[in-house]
């Protein structure tokens, strides 16, 4: 896992603070490696159970095939924009999936990555740079490729044509109790390490769908594969339980498998990552009980209440409204936890969000519900919501915007900014209600000491912005349109959520800007500029 963090306990803090051109066809191109475990020993295809063809196996064949992942991280400063960003080096695995130089690891293993690179073992402490193809942060998975400048040098060096890959397995064939071995480079050691362990079960945590398995897994394992009794991956690694002993985490293949579809699907563009979202319906649900079901007149034992929905997502453009109660979809009963026996559960039940994110574009969704206690069945093609406006946002695969004035730094609010600021200004736990992501909205993220906003000593970072020179604002083109009001009354105002008003000079905000932007070294904008000149040609 990432030396860096511990992954799992960053992304539960968050959300308990909140209360929150591949198809994998073309990759699988070529036959790949392939064994078998018995009694708990992998070994060669002729399954003979020894230790040391095990040994063999794992020092001569696999090793190249899993390697140590080095990134070179530029992390973004949420607060202050305008900073350069904090250095440093993470370590983790990938493994190959096909035989041109494709690799698979988690995208917590590269996030904010500037540089990357892989080191192979057969070809010594040398490192290889590699691209990002494709993130997917929701499921925790990033597709990467050797550059085509260091490909030929690689193979030279380990005297192959090809590279050795495994063959991506199908986990929904995993039973409990199975027997699995997960491969990685613990605790950023440089030599390759195997864990065996078995599958324990499934599991629905931090928004994502899970494998768990009593293999132990470290720091420096994040990213490796997971392989079953034939040889093939059935997951990635990528987490494990802080505390607990023998519980790990894998992202199941068949994820990854729709990750690379989606990725494959998306339109070619310019040479930046691709970022990649699970799909969605776009809905707020809430748990329901026996009460609220006889209340709405529906039918017992109920179905999934529906809080809300988003503008223009599919089941807003299937009809559905709030206090309706789905209780079927694709003819799979959903209890009024939003819970739901599949297919491909083994007898697990799994969360309706789960069951969404298998769901692609263009695919035939039913959903059977109920309005005051009479049955709708609505059909429709499933399509990807649009994310809400509040949310959280990658630095790299995503443009961010801030503005500056008068010492305050304004930015859009994210979820990123409610982690960060919720200590500052407590109103901001409210934003864990997911209810409240469908509106834009605009946060002050920092005061710069000496300014006119820090001597007015009237507003604090964190604070959620409401008006501008006395007009709504949501967005920073708001913020822009209304930037030159200022001139006509002479003062910049700001109202927050809380109603506190902070008036501020636009003489004094003009005459300390230039030296605020050499001391802290941040760009004057484009609309700041256009107040300056504004204002000297009304003088």
């Amino acid at each position: 896992m990432q030396q860096k963090i511990n992954y799992h306990r960053w992304t539960l803090s968050i959300l308990l603070s909140l209360f929150t051109k591949l198809s994998s066809n073309e990759i699988l191109s070529i036959k790949p490696l392939t064994a078998c475990i018995d009694n708990q020993e992998i070994i060669l295809k002729d399954c003979k159970n020894t230790k040391k063809e095990f040994a063999n196996f794992l020092q001569n064949e696999l090793k190249d095939t899993v390697v140590q992942v080095f990134s070179q991280i530029a992390e973004f400063n949420w607060l202050e924009p305008y900073k350069s960003p904090a250095q440093a080096e993470s370590t983790g695995s990938a493994f190959f999936i096909d035989k041109e130089g494709y690799l698979m690891t988690n995208a917590h293993v590269v996030d904010q990555a500037k540089s990357i690179f892989i080191q192979v073992p057969s070809a010594g402490k040398r490192r290889y740079e590699v691209d990002i193809i494709g993130v997917d942060p929701e499921r925790d998975l990033a597709l990467l490729k050797i550059k085509d400048s260091e490909i030929e040098d690689l193979k030279k060096e380990l005297k192959i044509k090809d590279f050795s890959y495994f063959e991506l397995g199908d986990s929904d064939l995993i039973e409990k109790a199975e027997k699995v071995i997960a491969l990685g480079y613990p605790l950023g050691q440089q030599g390759l390490k195997s864990t065996k362990g078995v599958v324990s079960g499934r599991e629905h945590m931090a928004g994502q769908y899970y494998i768990q398995i009593d293999a132990a897994l470290n720091k420096g394992n994040s990213g490796g594969p997971t392989i079953d009794k034939t040889g093939k991956v059935v997951g990635v690694n990528v987490a494990i339980y802080q505390g607990a002993q023998n519980v790990g985490y894998i992202v199941p293949i068949n994820d990854v498998k729709r990750f690379l579809e989606q990725l494959n699907n998306m339109p070619s563009g310019d040479n930046k990552p691709k970022l990649v979202h699970k799909p969605y319906l776009g809905v707020v649900f809430s748990n329901a009980n026996d009460n609220l079901t006889k209340y709405l007149g529906n039918p017992l034992p109920g179905g999934l209440y529906v809080v809300d929905i988003y503008p223009n997502s599919p089941l807003d453009k299937a009809g559905l409204k709030a206090q309706d109660m789905i209780y079927k979809i694709n003819n799979n009963s959903v209890d009024i936890y939003g819970e739901m026996y599949a297919p491909w559960s083994k007898g697990d039940k799994i969360s309706i969000i789960d069951y969404v994110s298998r769901l692609k574009v263009g695919q035939d969704v039913n959903i059977e519900f109920y309005r005051q206690g009479k049955k709708r069945i609505t059909s429709f093609k499933f399509s990807q919501a649009e994310r809400p406006p509040i949310r959280r946002v990658y630095p790299g695969y995503e443009n961010i915007e801030y503005e500056t004035i008068g010492g305050l730094v304004i930015m859009p609010l994210t979820l990123n900014h409610v982690v960060l600021l919720a200590q500052y200004n407590p109103e901001l736990i409210l934003y864990a209600d997911v209810k409240k992501h469908m509106k834009p909205a605009l946060i002050v993220t920092n005061i710069m000491l000496n300014s006119p906003a820090y001597r007015s000593r009237c507003i604090t970072p964190g604070a959620v912005i409401s008006e501008i020179n006395g007009q709504k604002v949501e967005t920073l083109q708001d913020y822009r349109n209304v930037l030159k009001k200022s001139i006509n009354t002479g003062w910049f105002t700001i109202k927050t959520t809380e109603n506190i008003l902070v008036v501020l000079s636009l003489k004094e905000i003009l005459d300390n800007e230039k030296k605020l932007s050499d001391t802290y070294f941040y760009p004057l904008s484009k609309p700041f500029k256009e107040l300056q000149k504004s204002y000297n040609n009304e003088k």
